[in-house]
């Protein structure tokens, strides 16, 4: 089986357009994400086709340990890349996720990079932790932190600086002690009313470079703090995003990048 590799912003996918979902996909991505047994990634995502007409494919996602995921901001432009890239020349490609249906637009193609700005629905604002709970689960530096929901859940914690901070430590330890299921943590830093800085613990994979839905997520919640405007750059490790906030979407644009083709055996 052919395995396409795609980062966005430094969060990398390997991809696979397949008519059906193989039994063993989630081992499957245990091995290929591992770089030692596979090419390594952050996740797979295996394309299936709908039999709905206005669907060009349906998104299944898998993280590195194999856990299944609702949905990924970076994941979703680079599938909407290969799509376009290998069988759909159109602007707009139509994507059906756990989390929804989702439309990403080609803004911007150059070589084997394109620039894509995904629609990510309408994040659900979940409740802010208390005075307690941020000094018993997170500790006495962290300014605020809330739940926000993008399809898959995330915990968005604001400090004065993100320096010093050891996301693997403290994601670690945030998701253990906030959630039974698993989440994804978010660390960010207010720069200005239009830029934040962030660093990410993903459920299910670690320490990331970037995390779409978590710049989402971020970008909401600090919205909802009163601490930016709805334009707002997210700074991460693997480059900068841009999320524009509205009353019926939120939009999420960045980068994508075919790396190379990998060839794998499925082992069925």
């Amino acid at each position: 089986m052919k395995l396409a590799k795609y980062h966005g912003l430094g969060n990398e996918f390997l991809i696979a357009l397949l008519s059906g979902l193989p039994e063993n996909a989630s081992s499957l991505a245990v091995t290929a994400c591992d770089s030692l047994s596979g090419p390594g990634a952050d996740g797979l995502i295996i394309g299936l086709p709908s039999d709905e007409n206005i669907i060009d494919v349906q998104m299944v996602l898998f993280n590195a340990d194999g856990t299944s995921a609702e949905i990924s901001g970076n994941g979703l432009r680079c599938l909407a890349h290969h799509v376009h890239m290998n069988n759909n020349q159109n602007e707009i490609i139509t994507i059906l996720t756990e989390a929804g249906i989702r439309e990403a637009r080609i803004e911007q193609a150059e070589a084997d990079e394109l620039t894509i700005k995904a629609g990510m629905g309408i994040p659900t604002l979940g409740l802010d932790l208390s005075s307690y709970d941020l000094d018993e689960k997170i500790g006495g530096a962290a300014i605020s932190a809330g739940y926000v929901d993008v399809g898959n859940p995330h915990i968005v914690i604001q400090f004065d600086s993100t320096e010093f901070i050891d996301i693997g430590i403290l994601g670690s330890s945030v998701e253990k002690s906030c959630s039974e299921e698993g989440i994804n943590v978010h660390v960010i830093e207010i720069i200005s009313r239009s830029a934040i800085k962030m660093l990410t613990w993903e459920r299910g994979v670690g320490i990331t470079k970037a995390c779409g839905t978590g710049a989402v997520a971020s970008a909401c919640k600090a919205l909802s703090w009163g601490l930016v405007n709805q334009q707002i750059e997210v700074i991460m490790p693997g480059g900068d995003a841009q999320v524009t906030i509205e009353d019926n979407e939120v939009y999420l644009m960045g980068k994508s990048k075919f790396i190379k083709e990998y060839e794998v055996d499925i082992g069925v």
